[in-house]
């Protein structure tokens, strides 16, 4: 086959499973509003572990790869997930606030946030995975790392406002260790 003939394979790969995407996203839609009504959590590391080792366990040669995969697909869902859960949102930023004691209505344009992850649980690329998906630029960065936890200090760009923001911040705070605002500025 020629490499044009090849790229053609993979486009209808790729238009075959956009409708199975689609349907996927409906679900999760669905799981959203059934946690919104029995207030479960999103994100349930176990669970997805879990599905991870039993899709992937049959996969080979590109088995890595694939576990890639559904660990993005799963990230996606769930920021899509987190973005339905508006209440979820208001409470975890309110109670960040708080624990702050900042005032979140004042202006600003930048939010420093912090947390802890493993060092081998490649948790801060999920965390800069998460600030990818959600547009959200990425002022500052530091991690420190001490034994096996990073302790990860971001400046994001942006309001509380916006939704995207909203969103990440709900996230992390459901999701990271230790998590916390640090300010806003």
């Amino acid at each position: 086959m020629t490499l044009d003939e090849i790229r053609m394979e993979i486009d209808q790969i790729d238009s075959q499973m956009k409708p199975l995407f689609l349907k996927r996203m409906e679900w999760a839609r669905q799981v959203a509003q059934a946690k919104a009504v029995t207030g479960g959590d999103v994100f349930v590391g176990e669970r997805e572990q879990a599905i991870i080792r039993k899709r992937a366990g049959d996969v080979e040669e590109v088995h890595e790869e694939y576990a890639a995969f559904l660990r993005h697909l799963m990230s996606v869902s769930r920021r899509f997930q987190y973005g339905i859960l508006t209440d979820m949102q208001d409470q975890v930023i309110r109670e960040a606030l708080e624990q702050a004691g900042l005032d979140g209505t004042r202006e600003h344009s930048q939010v420093t946030v912090a947390f802890t992850c493993g060092k081998e649980s490649g948790g801060l690329n999920l965390y800069l995975n998460m600030v990818s998906l959600n547009r959200i630029p990425l002022e500052q960065l530091r991690m420190d790392s001490q034994g096996g936890v990073q302790k990860v200090t971001m400046v994001l760009g942006g309001s509380l406002e916006h939704p995207d923001l909203r969103r990440l911040v709900c996230q992390m705070g459901k999701e990271a260790e230790g998590f916390r605002i640090v300010s806003l500025e």
